[in-house]
């Protein structure tokens, strides 16, 4: 749907462009933004990349586990009935991951631990509570530091990149809080 969505903006960008006598500012305009696109794509990919290696070599070293450890009666909170340990621990990596802001690398994460979440509810077509607690909290997840906008903020020319971090972190609080509330509501319930 999305391909054909696009495939119109563009058709409708060229009629109007041609209507206005403007289509070599439009083509101009086009080549201008496919350029931009790769480059932020790029400088993306260096912070994704980074920030992968980083959870990785905490994966390896133990750090997850250490953590696994000191989280235990949050994560026993918001998954009551319990996880594998690796189920967990790749939990706990996409919330760092999205804890610091580096919500493109925690995607990567995420996919792999709501794929374990779908195996220990055996593959059912009726998500478990664990795994729509995981994508309440995930989605709403608090940034300390959210670095994909300071880094946009800062390549687009702003004079204080890191002014949105107060505020990140308060709406993060309480869409977080919200998010979690509302699954733990829901629970119990069978809709």
């Amino acid at each position: 749907m999305m391909n054909y969505i696009w495939a119109g903006m563009l058709v409708l960008g060229v009629i109007f462009a041609i209507i206005n006598g403007r289509l070599n500012e439009f083509s101009e305009g086009l080549m201008k933004s496919c350029t931009d696109g790769v480059y932020f794509i790029i400088g993306l990919a260096g912070i994704m990349g980074v920030w992968s290696g980083i959870m990785n070599i905490a994966k390896e070293t133990g750090l997850i586990d250490l953590v696994a450890k000191a989280t235990k009666p949050i994560i026993r909170f918001l998954f009551p009935l319990g996880l594998r340990k690796d189920t967990i621990a790749m939990i706990l990596m996409s919330f760092t991951a999205n804890l610091f802001g580096a919500g493109n690398s925690a995607t990567v994460f995420s996919i792999k631990a709501m794929v374990m979440l779908d195996e220990e509810n055996n593959r059912s077509e009726i998500a478990s509570n664990a795994m729509c607690m995981f994508i309440a909290a995930n989605m709403s997840m608090i940034q300390l530091v959210p670095i994909t906008v300071v880094k946009i903020r800062s390549e687009a020319g702003s004079i204080n990149s890191g002014s949105i971090i107060i505020p990140s972190i308060l709406a993060g609080l309480l869409s977080m809080a919200a998010s979690i509330m509302v699954c733990k509501l829901y629970e119990g319930k069978r809709i």
